[in-house]
């Protein structure tokens, strides 16, 4: 059953609204990042929400509770950057929900992969909602775009059952990321590691292989240039078969996976509901997780140095010709007190969802 919904122009403003709101929420966590608007027949936004993290009410129950005005019997739109879901976790399903209060349109702007949740547009169709994906309502490309995007690596990694894996690379300007006697700390600057650690607030864990551990001795943890902890850490996790010291940091505070199959703990993670991964390294561990074509997004740190030998910052990949190479599409560049940081992402890891 169709029912009056607001002007083309009113849906577009809608799905950017909701999209800026679901950008509010947590990252990590392993829950998508959602926003909702709630708006009249005319188009005018009545109400705002977005998911907070993991038992928290979902984005569409979230506007509805922020529905305060008394719109009696209008046929009242949902528009949603995901689709609402149709199943019971540490919520009821927001179908339900969306039904409860009278909601008589939805939009949404992705499908959801998980097929635990799925079906939830279907469902509302088939209790006389009018329920559509954004693209088949005339919102504006642009608008749709952003919307994809804010879920786009969670929907990648629901998909395919590990995390968003982000590898990271400390390196002088010909590659090296330590000179000939070991020594690597600290080739980049106090900017570029303040910034490398606000990205590993930004993750569920963060991945060492025993190498580094037994070289460097890390925390693994996000801090401040003073050393106090960031609101959000990752849990830290050691990969390889060599003992940890007991005195060193991490023994004890750690799990360690001793193995050498990358993917394999990467889905164990997954499974743990850790959406977003960083390689730590070193070089070895990198370096693998290349080959097996495990890394969605690069960092690189490029320090003005030079050292003309030392261990490179990533290693043979056993690739012998230019037609044979991985290639990255180049998403951020940004100065760092002299440094240079490169965020690169996998080419074919940049499709957005249908």
């Amino acid at each position: 059953m169709a029912h009056s919904m607001p002007p083309r122009s009113a849906l577009t403003h809608a799905l950017a609204a909701a999209t800026k709101a679901a950008l509010q929420g947590p990252r990590t966590g392993g829950n998508p990042q959602v926003g909702c608007a709630i708006l009249s027949p005319a188009g005018r936004i009545l109400a705002m929400g977005y998911h907070r993290g993991a038992g928290t009410p979902h984005a569409e129950v979230d506007a509805l509770a922020n529905l305060k005005e008394d719109t009696g019997s209008a046929p009242l739109t949902a528009v949603v950057t995901l689709e609402p879901c149709n199943h019971s976790g540490k919520t009821p399903p927001c179908t339900r929900a969306l039904i409860e209060a009278g909601i008589k349109n939805v939009i949404w702007a992705v499908p959801d992969p998980n097929p635990k949740a799925a079906g939830g547009g279907e469902y509302l169709q088939q209790q006389g909602i009018n329920a559509q994906p954004a693209r088949e309502v005339g919102i504006e490309e642009n608008a749709l775009a952003k919307a994809r995007s804010v879920s786009a690596q969670w929907v990648r990694a629901t998909k395919r059952g590990r995390p968003w894996t982000i590898a990271k690379v400390a390196q002088t300007l010909d590659g090296y990321c330590a000179a000939k006697d070991g020594s690597s700390q600290w080739i980049t600057n106090r900017l570029s590691r303040a910034y490398a650690h606000r990205i590993r607030s930004r993750v569920d864990v963060i991945i060492a292989g025993t190498g580094t551990v037994l070289a460097d001795n890390p925390q693994l943890s996000a801090r401040l240039a003073d050393g106090r902890h960031l609101p959000h850490q990752p849990r830290p996790l050691i990969v390889g078969n060599r003992d940890i010291p007991a005195d060193f940091y991490l023994a004890g505070k750690a799990e360690q996976a001793r193995t050498h199959d990358l993917k394999a703990v990467l889905e164990s993670c997954y499974q743990r509901g850790e959406i977003f991964a960083l390689l730590e390294g070193g070089p070895t561990l990198i370096t693998a997780a290349l080959k097996a074509n495990l890394v969605d997004e690069l960092h690189v740190y490029l320090a003005p140095r030079l050292l003309g030998a030392g261990r490179q910052g990533i290693g043979d990949l056993g690739i012998s010709s230019l037609s044979s190479s991985l290639d990255f599409s180049l998403q951020q560049v940004k100065e760092l007190g002299g440094d240079v940081f490169l965020a690169l992402e996998k080419k074919e890891a940049s499709c957005l969802p249908g």
